[in-house]
């Protein structure tokens, strides 16, 4: 779909965006442009790599999207060899982002993650402001580290961020980014209602029994995403005879070419004698019904967030949540108020915060309450829209 030559002349925006899958960054831009679309004052165009759950949701919207070359950093461009096939990525990019505009207007380019350099290239080759969106905070390896907030320094007028935390260490190393680089909080759209039935379904899926309490770890299941960590707090539970009324729901895919990692996790629930007490469940294109299932949201990742984005969905659906005391979370969940923290990378200390949410149901109830308040009134997805929008405003008005 294009914007019609009879409606009323939106201002366009090209988005270039690194997936077509739909975990955390993906759900971001979905929220973004349909809302932006829905609003009616920027007609976003999106180009992403590949055809996919993303996509289908993106046409189905309304919302403009083609498949393009983006440019996709990854650590082996850190070679001469790699180098030289990202230059060439990046002028194929320029190309089929011409073919894509077909002479229309852009008024900004926003990159949304680190890992595309399409949307910089062709900003700066046809001279278009470009806005770089960070999800990511990189800590190793020091190179890597270090290049990418040189690199949006040098090809970007503004700069947002998806947490505190992120623009901490983009400024660390890049301290002239201050002047132009503002936080917006990812948000959630309105809740839809979900049928009951829906529930059960996931519920059954789990092999939870009647009466157990369902912890759920969702999103893609990666070495730092705390999956490991998790079935080690449970062996830990199970040592100290706490395990009793608790099932564990793991629910992601691995990255293509990782799906060892599956195998080694579940070798690791084998291992631990904790077979009955854990599920794994592949990537689910709705997750509404699994936090509305769930009894405990567990985020333990082992590496600081750059966000969280499924602390926000499992507190949309009052879901108490435990998190890792590190990174973007601490943004999103108040430790007492409205979650509770552990020591990330410590799982007697994760153990220990299971045990007792386990264990009290008021306070389960008051922190599942005050978290969805929380979510209602700080990451809505009207509230994102609305502050890409004045970045937008003020970027058009600077001018080039």
């Amino acid at each position: 779909m294009k914007q019609g030559e009879g409606a009323r002349v939106l201002r366009n925006v090209l988005f270039v965006h690194q997936a077509a899958e739909m975990y955390g960054s993906d759900k971001v831009l979905l929220y973004l442009v349909t809302g932006l679309l829905r609003r009616g004052r920027y007609w976003p165009i999106v180009v992403v790599p590949e055809e996919g759950p993303l996509v289908d949701a993106l046409r189905g919207a309304g919302v403009e999207v083609h498949v393009c070359e983006i440019a996709k950093v990854k650590r082996a461009v850190f070679t001469p060899r790699g180098f030289l096939r990202l230059f060439a990525q990046m002028r194929a990019a320029v190309v089929d982002y011409d073919r894509v505009v077909a002479g229309r207007k852009i008024g900004l380019v926003h990159s949304n993650t680190l890992a595309v350099l399409g949307g910089a290239a062709w900003a700066w080759r046809r001279g278009v402001r470009h806005l770089w969106h960070v999800h990511e905070i990189i800590l190793s390896p020091k190179l890597v580290s270090k290049a990418f907030p040189w690199l949006v320094k040098l090809a970007s007028d503004k700069v947002v961020s998806n947490s505190t935390l992120t623009e901490r260490w983009l400024v660390s190393h890049q301290p002239a980014l201050q002047d132009r680089s503002v936080v917006v909080f990812n948000g959630l759209p309105p809740q839809e209602e979900v049928l009951p039935d829906a529930v059960q379904a996931f519920r059954v899926l789990t092999g939870a029994r009647a009466g157990h309490q369902l912890v759920v770890l969702a999103g893609r299941l990666n070495h730092w995403k705390g999956q490991g960590l998790l079935i080690e707090a449970a062996a830990r539970l199970q040592a100290r005879g706490q395990l009793s009324g608790l099932h564990f729901a793991i629910v992601g895919d691995t990255a293509p070419g990782q799906e060892a990692l599956r195998t080694a996790l579940m070798k690791q629930v084998a291992d631990a004698g904790l077979v009955e007490c854990f599920s794994f469940v592949p990537f689910v294109s709705d997750i509404r019904p699994v936090w509305l299932a769930a009894d405990i949201a567990v985020v333990p990742s082992t590496e600081p967030e750059p966000f969280g984005m499924v602390a926000i969905e499992a507190m949309a659906a009052g879901v108490p949540v435990i998190v890792a005391a590190h990174g973007g979370l601490l943004d999103i969940v108040e430790h007492g108020l409205s979650g509770l923290h552990f020591t990330p990378r410590d799982a007697g200390a994760l153990a220990d915060t299971l045990h007792r949410l386990a264990t009290d149901q008021n306070l389960r109830s008051q922190l599942g309450s005050q978290g969805q308040q929380r979510q209602q009134r700080c990451f809505s997805a009207e509230s994102q829209i609305e502050s890409l929008e004045r970045v937008y405003d003020d970027m058009l008005a600077q001018g080039r």
